[in-house]
C-alpha cells in the first residue's frame, strides 16, 4: 500500500518545474495519512489584494481548472484567477461589492456565497440558488449595509452549488473577504503588522493530503524577539477540523468569525472546522526558531488520530521589539455596543432541534432524516425573532454547523455551558459515542431586516453538505 501510494504521488511532481527560489525540497514521505515534506527558507507570502474604491469593489473572479504547486508538488486544479490563493477581498461598510463571475470549469456549474455577510441573500445578492453554468457569467451585486449587525470582520468567499462544492474547494476555489475596520474596536492593531494565515488541504490521493498555508508547505513567518503582531487565521479548506498550537508565541484571541470579543483572550491551542476563522494577536518570544504544529485528536471513531505535523516556523531574530507588551494587549477594552449582548438579552421565540445523521455506506448524510432539496422549505422563521436550535450529532465522526446571514451565539457543547464572548458563524459540532450523541446549543438572532428571505444552514464539511447535510431555511414577516 505504501509504496503504490508512493508511485502515485511521484506522478504528481513535476520534476521540471523547481521550488522557489531559496526554498529547499527533500522529498516526501508518508506518515499515516499525511505527507510531510520539508522547507528550509521559504517566508509567508501574502495574497494579493483588491480594495474597493469611492464605495465600491470592482472584481473580476473567473473559475477554471489549473495546475496548482505545493512544495515539491505540482496538482490538477480548480481556481480563481488562476490561483490557488485568490484575492483577498477588502472593502468597508457601506461599500457595494460588484463581482463579475465567469465560469470556465468545462462541466460543473458554479456560484460565489460570501461566508458570513450579513447581507442580503435575495436577486444579486448572497444568493446561493443562483447556478452559474459552464461558458455563462454572472453580474454579483452586493451591498455591506453602513448600519446594522453587519460590522468590520475576517469573512471569506467560495462556490455554494449543491452536489459540487466539496470538489471545488477542494480544488482551490476559496479566499479571504474582509471588511475593514476593525482597528476602531481595538486600537493597538493601528500599530501591528496584519498576517493572513489561510489554511487549505488538497488531496493527494489514497488519502494522503497536503496541508498548506497561503499555498506554502511550512512557511517560515518573521518576528522580532517581543513583537506583537495581528494574525487572521482561517480554516478555508473543504472539510478539514484542525486542531494546532505554537511553541513559544503567546496568543490572544480577539475575534471568532469576524465577531469581537469584549477584550483579549489568551489561548494555548486552537481548534478550526472547516469554515472557522480567528483573529489574534501573537506576541513573540525571544530569539529562536519556533515550531506551528497540529495537535492529534480523534474526529473519526473508526480512524486512529492523524500523526502530529508541522505547519509552519516562527522565525525570531533582530532587535527587542517594544510594541506590543503582554500589558498593552490585556489593556485593551471594545467600549462600543455588542450584538451578543442584545443576543444574550433577547427572548427565545422557538426552540428547534436538528438531527445529523447518514446512512451506513456514507453515501448520505441528512438533517432530521432528509436529504437537501432547493425548493424545499425545510423551516420558516419570522423575521424579529431570536430561536434556539439544538444540533444532535448521532455520527461517530466530528461535524459542524454554519447558517447564512447570520451570526449565533454557542450556549451549550455536550452539556458544558461555554463562557461565550463572541458570536460565531460557524461552529464544530462533537461527535457520538457509544454512550450518547454529540450536541452542540446555539441561540440564532433572525433580527435583521436585511437577511428577510431564502438562504441555507448545513454541516460546511462540505462533502457531507453536497451529500444531502442541508436545510433551505426562509425568513419572512
Amino acid at each position: 500500500m505504501i509504496s503504490d501510494r508512493r508511485s502515485f504521488l511521484g506522478a504528481l511532481v513535476a520534476f521540471g518545474a523547481s521550488a522557489t527560489p531559496g526554498s529547499i525540497w527533500s522529498g516526501a514521505a508518508m506518515a499515516g495519512s499525511s505527507v510531510a515534506t520539508k522547507s528550509a527558507t521559504e517566508s509567508l507570502v501574502e495574497p494579493a489584494v483588491l480594495r474597493s474604491e469611492n464605495g465600491v469593489l470592482r472584481a473580476a473572479i473567473t473559475a477554471a481548472p489549473g495546475k496548482v504547486r505545493l512544495g515539491e508538488f505540482v496538482l490538477p486544479g480548480l481556481l480563481y484567477n488562476g490561483s490557488y490563493i485568490p484575492p483577498l477581498l477588502r472593502c468597508r461598510l457601506g461599500d457595494t461589492l460588484r463581482i463579475a463571475f465567469k465560469n470556465d470549469l468545462p462541466d460543473q456549474a458554479s456560484n460565489l456565497h460570501f461566508h458570513g455577510m450579513s447581507v442580503s441573500p435575495n436577486g444579486k445578492s448572497d444568493n446561493v440558488f443562483i447556478h452559474v453554468h459552464p461558458g455563462e457569467h454572472f453580474e454579483y451585486e452586493v451591498h455591506v449595509p453602513a448600519n446594522g449587525r453587519q460590522g468590520p470582520g475576517f469573512f471569506w468567499y467560495h462556490p455554494h452549488a449543491h452536489g459540487l462544492v466539496d470538489k471545488q474547494i477542494r480544488g482551490g476555489m476559496s479566499g479571504a473577504l474582509v471588511v475593514d475596520g476593525f482597528e476602531q474596536l481595538f486600537p493597538i492593531l493601528r500599530d501591528l503588522q496584519e498576517r493572513f494565515l489561510l489554511i487549505k488541504d488538497a488531496e493527494l490521493g489514497d488519502e494522503a493530503h497536503l496541508l498548506s498555508i497561503n499555498g506554502q508547505i511550512e512557511p517560515v513567518l518573521a518576528m522580532r524577539p517581543g513583537e506583537a503582531q495581528y494574525w487572521r487565521i482561517g480554516n478555508i479548506s473543504a472539510e478539514s477540523f484542525i486542531k494546532f498550537g505554537l511553541d513559544g508565541v503567546r496568543l490572544y484571541v480577539i475575534a471568532t468569525d469576524g465577531h469581537p470579543l469584549s477584550r483579549p483572550s489568551p489561548v494555548r491551542e486552537l481548534f478550526l472546522g472547516p469554515g472557522q476563522r480567528t483573529d489574534l494577536l501573537a506576541l513573540a518570544p525571544g530569539p529562536g526558531a519556533y515550531e506551528m504544529r497540529t495537535i492529534a485528536f480523534e474526529n473519526e471513531a473508526w480512524r486512529k488520530p492523524e500523526p502530529t505535523r508541522k505547519l509552519a516556523t516562527i522565525l525570531c531574530t533582530g532587535p527587542t521589539e517594544n510594541v506590543g507588551s503582554e500589558g498593552a494587549i490585556l489593556a485593551q477594552r471594545v467600549q462600543s455596543p455588542r450584538w451578543i449582548d442584545e443576543v444574550r438579552a433577547s427572548p427565545i421565540a422557538r426552540r428547534r432541534t436538528l438531527v445529523y445523521s447518514r446512512t451506513p455506506d456514507r453515501r448520505l448524510f441528512m438533517i432530521n432524516g432528509k436529504v437537501m432539496e432547493e425548493d424545499r422549505i425545510d423551516e420558516s422563521v419570522r423575521l424579529g425573532d431570536t430561536e434556539e436550535w439544538t444540533i444532535v450529532n448521532t455520527d461517530q465522526q466530528f461535524h459542524n454547523f454554519h447558517i447564512h446571514q447570520t451570526a449565533f451565539l454557542v450556549t451549550e457543547v455536550d452539556g458544558t455551558r461555554p463562557d461565550e464572548d463572541s458570536l460565531h458563524d460557524t461552529f464544530s459540532v462533537p461527535r457520538a459515542t457509544a454512550d450518547r450523541p454529540g450536541m452542540l446549543k446555539v441561540v440564532i438572532p433572525f433580527t435583521d431586516p436585511v437577511i428577510a428571505g431564502r438562504f441555507v444552514y448545513h454541516c460546511h464539511a462540505a462533502d457531507h453538505e453536497d451529500k444531502g447535510m442541508m436545510g433551505v431555511i426562509e425568513v419572512g414577516l
